[in-house]
């Protein structure tokens, strides 16, 4: 009786879809250049950031408590990333061992005295990635999937350090819309696009926030100067 039920309103829904399915006359270069339009409307709907820089605004939000479970710190030049790296183990009473995204800038630093290819699928372990673009609006961080990403980086470790240039730090989330536009044209699309705003949390137990459960517990920002 169920399954019948369930056919019937699979059923009805596919006729309703069919029935209202648009009957499409522009082709597809209007139709981009039409939503391109819209797009710029969004400038009068965007919301008003902590700083008119965009690097500033996105330290501002996450110091202000409004990403959550997000500390964030600029360094000066990427060599001294291990440091800040070292600095992160004695805040968090933390072994200094964790999981390196495997791309050149990362994996040339002078890492002695760590140990950078962990297992994540173990316990309490700490991931470092290079983000493709930060967003100030949303204190997010971008990582697109791709042989030296693999995406479980950012989702199995309990602890996440993620590395943005402050060149590549961008005002709005619609900014990073015309830059995916821009990549799906070159069709150089990557399997998987994450925008990642804060730790994992869920509120599904009486309505108490639980951090880490379904990813990171902690995330920690390390902006770049490299401008």
């Amino acid at each position: 009786m169920n399954k019948q039920i369930s056919d019937m309103s699979r059923e009805k829904i596919f006729s309703a879809i069919q029935a209202a399915k648009p009957t499409v006359t522009a082709d597809v270069k209007t139709i981009e250049d039409e939503a391109l339009e819209l797009l710029k409307e969004s400038e009068f709907a965007r919301p008003q950031l902590m700083s008119a820089d965009a690097t500033e605004a996105l330290m501002l939000r996450i110091e202000a408590g409004l990403v959550i479970g997000t500390t964030c710190e600029k360094i000066s030049t990427l060599d001294t990333l291990p440091n800040a790296v070292k600095k992160f183990f004695d805040v968090n009473d933390l072994p200094p061992e964790l999981k390196v995204q495997g791309v050149e800038q990362l994996n040339t630093l002078d890492w002695e005295g760590i140990t950078i290819d962990v297992d994540i699928e173990k316990d309490n372990t700490v991931g470092l990635c290079l983000a493709e673009y930060g967003v100030a609006e949303t204190g997010s961080f971008v990582a697109h999937s791709s042989p030296e990403m693999p995406i479980l980086l950012n989702f199995l470790s309990l602890y996440l350090i993620a590395v943005i240039p402050k060149s590549k730090i961008l005002h709005y989330m619609d900014d990073y819309a015309l830059i995916a536009n821009e990549i799906a044209k070159k069709k150089q699309t990557p399997r998987n696009m994450c925008l990642i705003s804060g730790v994992s949390g869920t509120t599904d137990i009486e309505g108490v926030l639980v951090k880490g459960a379904h990813g990171p517990e902690v995330l920690h920002i390390i902006i770049v100067e490299d401008e």
